[in-house]
C-alpha cells in the first residue's frame, strides 16, 4: 500500500506576531463579535491593514478561524496578505490541496474558446491596448458574428483614437450586432470622422426660439440616407411609425458636444439652460457627456441634474464637494445619491459626513439612514463619530435611525481601538 502524502512542514515565520492587545481584539472578533456580521468583517479588514502597515502578522492560533472567515467573505480574502504571514499561506495551501484553482489557460489565443478568448483581449487591451487591438484585426476574418460584436465591445477598455479605422471596417460588417457594438463605441469619440458626420446632421435640427428668454428648439430628422443608415441611424420600420425621437437620439450621441456650444455662441452651463423645453436631448447630452467624461459638460450638467453617471466622472475630492453641495442645497432628493455616497472613497471628508448625517438626522432622515446603514459605520471620519453619538442622546422614536448610528459609534469606538493597539 502507498504511503499517504505527507504535507511539507509549516515553514518558520519572519514577521513578528501582533502586539498582545490586538490579538486579543482579533480573537474576539472572530469568536465573540461586540458587534453585527457585517461590521465584524470591515474590522477584519481594518486589523489585516493595520497589521501590514505595522509589519506584523496574525497568531498561528487565530489562522485557521479567520481563513474559514475569508472563505465566506471576499472582503476578508482579499487583504488577508501579508498578514497571514509564511505559515498562513502555507495553511492555504494545504486546504486548497496545493491546487491551483485557476484553470489552465493555453498561450494561443485562437484556440480558446469564444468566451474565454474575450477575457483574455480584454486583459491584453487594458496592459496593451495597441497589440490587443492588433491580435482582434488579424483573426477578424476568421471570427463568426456573435465573436466579432463580444472581442469588438473589448476595446472600450482604454478606447483610442486610434481604434477608429477597425471601428469603422466595422460599421460595414454584415451582422447588425457587430455594427451597434461600433457605433457604440464611437459615441465615445467626438473627434472621428463619424463624429464629423453627425455633427454634419445635427447642426440643421437646431433653431431658437423666444425673444427675452431664448430656448433651443430641435427639429425631427428626415429619413437617413445611405450614409445615415451605415452610421447607426435607424431606417423606417418595414409597418408603423418611424421613430424619429430615436433618430434625433443617435444623432445627438454621435455628434460632439461642441455643437451646442457653437450653436449657441455661449458656455457649456449656459447652453444647458436653452435646453430646458428639450427634456429628452438634454438626457441623451448627459448620456453623451458621462460616456466621454467631458468634464466641462460634466460640471455644468450637474448644476441642473443629480446624475450618478456624472458623479463618477468626476475626481473623488470634487466629487466629494458636488454631494455636500447637493445634500445642503436641496437641489437634490437624498435618495438619488445614495449610489454616489456608497460609492465614495472611505472615509468621508468631514464636510460629507456632517451634511450626510444632518439629512439623517431631518424629518424623514430614517429611511436614509436604513439605505447607508452597510456604509456610514467605514464612511464616517473619526471626527464625525462624534456628531453620531450626540445624535443618540437625543430622544428618538425611529428604531432604525438609532440602529444604524448606534452601529456607526460602535464601529468607530472598536477600531479606535485596533489603532492604538498596534501604536
Amino acid at each position: 500500500m502507498d504511503a499517504p502524502d505527507v504535507p511539507r512542514p509549516a515553514p518558520p515565520d519572519d514577521a513578528p506576531e501582533a502586539p498582545g492587545e490586538a490579538c486579543r481584539l482579533l480573537d474576539l472578533l472572530l469568536t465573540q463579535p461586540p458587534v453585527g456580521l457585517e461590521l465584524r468583517s470591515l474590522l477584519v479588514v481594518d486589523w489585516l491593514l493595520l497589521a501590514e502597515a505595522s509589519g506584523r502578522r496574525v497568531p498561528h492560533r487565530l489562522l485557521p478561524s479567520l481563513l474559514m472567515l475569508a472563505e465566506a467573505k471576499s472582503s476578508v480574502a482579499e487583504h488577508l496578505h501579508p498578514a497571514i504571514g509564511t505559515r498562513g499561506r502555507w495553511l492555504q495551501d494545504l486546504t486548497a490541496g496545493g491546487a491551483d484553482p485557476r484553470p489552465a489557460m493555453t498561450t494561443d489565443w485562437a484556440e480558446l474558446n469564444s468566451a474565454d478568448a474575450t477575457t483574455e483581449l480584454e486583459r491584453r487591451r487594458r496592459s496593451n491596448p495597441a497589440a490587443a487591438r492588433e491580435l482582434l484585426v488579424t483573426h477578424w476574418d476568421t471570427l463568426g458574428a456573435r465573436e466579432r460584436a463580444a472581442h469588438l465591445a473589448t476595446l472600450a477598455a482604454n478606447l483610442r483614437a486610434d481604434d477608429e479605422e477597425l471601428l469603422e471596417r466595422a460599421l460595414d460588417d454584415t451582422a447588425k450586432s457587430v455594427r451597434e457594438v461600433a457605433a457604440a463605441l464611437l459615441d465615445r469619440l467626438p473627434e472621428s470622422a463619424r463624429a464629423v458626420r453627425m455633427a454634419a446632421r445635427l447642426r440643421p435640427l437646431l433653431r431658437f426660439k423666444g425673444l427675452l428668454r431664448k430656448q433651443f428648439e430641435i427639429d425631427l430628422p428626415p429619413e437617413p440616407d445611405a450614409a445615415g443608415l451605415r452610421d447607426g441611424i435607424a431606417p423606417a420600420p418595414r409597418s408603423g411609425e418611424p421613430d424619429r425621437l430615436g433618430r434625433l437620439d443617435a444623432i445627438i450621441r454621435g455628434a460632439p458636444l461642441d455643437v451646442w456650444t457653437t450653436a449657441a455662441g455661449r458656455t457649456p452651463a449656459a447652453s444647458v439652460a436653452l435646453l430646458k423645453g428639450e427634456p429628452r436631448a438634454l438626457e441623451t447630452i448627459v448620456t453623451t457627456a458621462a460616456l466621454r467624461a467631458d468634464l466641462d459638460w460634466v460640471r455644468a450638467l450637474l448644476d441642473v441634474r443629480t446624475d450618478l453617471r456624472l458623479l463618477n466622472c468626476l475626481p473623488a475630492a470634487e466629487r466629494e464637494d458636488t454631494l455636500v453641495r447637493h445634500l445642503r442645497g436641496g437641489t437634490a432628493n437624498p435618495w438619488t445619491l445614495v449610489q454616489p455616497l456608497r460609492d465614495m472613497p472611505r472615509p468621508w471628508g468631514r464636510p460629507l459626513a456632517e451634511a450626510v448625517l444632518e439629512q439623517i438626522n431631518a424629518k424623514n432622515g430614517g429611511q436614509l439612514a436604513t439605505m447607508l446603514a452597510d456604509t456610514l459605520p467605514a464612511a464616517l471620519p473619526p471626527e464625525a463619530a462624534e456628531q453620531a453619538r450626540r445624535l443618540l442622546e437625543h430622544p428618538d422614536a425611529d428604531a432604525a435611525r438609532r440602529r444604524v448610528l448606534r452601529d456607526a459609534v460602535q464601529y468607530q469606538s472598536f477600531r479606535q481601538s485596533l489603532t492604538e493597539a498596534f501604536q
